[in-house]
C-alpha cells in the first residue's frame, strides 16, 4: 500500500509542478484522429494478494475519431527466473480536452502466460482512468491509474501507471 501511496503522491506532485511551469503557448496536437500513440513507463501494481512490484510497458494506440482510441499494451516483466508475459487490447475514451491536459477512461482485455512451474494462462480485464499532461505539441507525461480483475470477475490488483508519451501522425 505504501508503493501505491507514493507512486499517487509522486503522480500528483508531477502533474502541479508542470501545471505551474508549462506554458499554454501551444495547442496539443496529439489527440486527434489518425494519430497514434506511443508510450513507454514504470507499471507499478499492488495486488490483492502477494507482493507489489514493478515494471517496465510499453503500449501503442491510434486515433479512430479525436475522441476515441484503440491501443495494445505489453510488458514482460521476470521475478525469481521466472518470466511473464503480458498482451492488453483495449481502447480509451477522451474528453475536456484542454491545450495542456486531456483526460481519458477506459478498459483493456489482457492475456497474461508465465514460464514459472504449475502457472497457467488466464484472461481477464481492466478498467482505468488517466490523462496526458502536454509539455509540447506531440509529446506528454501520462498517469494512469486502473484495476484488474482475473477472469473478468475476481479483482486481482490495483496499478499506477506513468509514461512519456509520443504522438505522431
Amino acid at each position: 500500500m505504501k508503493n501505491l501511496k507514493g507512486t499517487f503522491i509522486s503522480l500528483l506532485l508531477l502533474t502541479a509542478t508542470t501545471t505551474l511551469v508549462s506554458a499554454t503557448t501551444f495547442e496539443q496536437t496529439g489527440v486527434k484522429e489518425g494519430n497514434t500513440r506511443l508510450s513507454v513507463g514504470v507499471y507499478s501494481t499492488v495486488p490483492d494478494e502477494g507482493d507489489p512490484s514493478v515494471t517496465v510497458n510499453g503500449e501503442l494506440g491510434r486515433f479512430l475519431t479525436d475522441d476515441i482510441e484503440v491501443a495494445l499494451a505489453t510488458f514482460i516483466t521476470a521475478s525469481n527466473g521466472d518470466t511473464f508475459y503480458y498482451i492488453k487490447p483495449g481502447a480509451n475514451y477522451y474528453f475536456l480536452k484542454t491545450p495542456t491536459l486531456t483526460p481519458y477512461v477506459g478498459g483493456h482485455l489482457y492475456y497474461f502466460n508465465s514460464t514459472a512451474d504449475g502457472a497457467d494462462s488466464s484472461f481477464g480485464n481492466n478498467y482505468h482512468v488517466g490523462a496526458h499532461m502536454f509539455f509540447s505539441e506531440n509529446v506528454a507525461v501520462t498517469g494512469e491509474l486502473g484495476m484488474d480483475f482475473f477472469e473478468f470477475s475476481d479483482y486481482l490488483q490495483t496499478y499506477t501507471n506513468v509514461s512519456l508519451t509520443y504522438f505522431f501522425d
